[in-house]
């Protein structure tokens, strides 16, 4: 039951829908920088999401970390190793989810259902001028930009993707709060010591 819960939790509501994950690109890896976002769906609940980048791992990779609680209290965490040179989907390598404070538990790829990733080249981006754009986390000048059905508001003053905003058929994403510094995990201390690192695969 519990592994059953953790799938349907992973990865994050910030990449359910292909567009919006193919709109983000790459992340800006810098060890502590954070985003929460509010993220907005039809027929489902609201859903805040907190993205956090924790200290790289070798070759060229890097773990982020993924909260998400719902109105009523529900939180899931997972915890994603990322390749820097290749887009979401295709990068991630391990994943590690928890789920309301039970232990974290390593689920093989081969079990979660990700955006599939897109077969053809990147569709074209349509540059859109700089916009003001007020969000829960303030006014910001950012840049407007149609990928494919989805719009994205941008600017470098926002960590990891830049995104202060993206709209399509699918959901809706705003910028609640950010940092550049002070992120932190979630998993407990001595997670990957012992039980924590066990296999969903049995």
């Amino acid at each position: 039951m519990l592994l059953a819960l953790l799938l349907a939790a992973a990865p994050s509501p910030l990449f359910a829908d292909p567009d919006l994950a193919e709109a983000m690109g790459r992340i800006d890896p810098r060890p502590g920088a954070w985003v929460e976002y509010l993220v907005r769906a039809p027929g489902r609940d609201d859903l805040r999401v907190r993205a956090t980048v924790l200290p790289a791992a070798t070759g060229g990779r890097h773990w982020i970390e993924l909260i998400t609680a719902s109105a009523g209290g529900i939180v899931s965490a997972s915890r994603l190793l990322l390749r820097a040179d290749a887009l979401f989907p295709r990068s991630v390598e391990r994943m590690y989810l928890m789920l309301a404070g039970q232990q974290p538990i390593e689920v093989p790829m081969d079990r979660i259902k990700l955006p599939e990733a897109r077969i053809h080249a990147r569709p074209p981006v349509a540059r859109l001028g700089t916009r003001r754009v007020r969000v829960p986390a303030g006014t910001f000048a950012a840049e407007a930009m149609r990928i494919a059905g989805t719009r994205v508001w941008r600017t470098a003053t926002v960590p990891l993707w830049g995104l202060v905003k993206a709209r399509s058929s699918r959901q809706s994403m705003e910028l609640v709060s950010f940092g550049t510094s002070g992120g932190h995990s979630v998993f407990p201390p001595g997670w990957d010591q012992g039980n924590g690192s066990d296999s969903a695969r049995q």
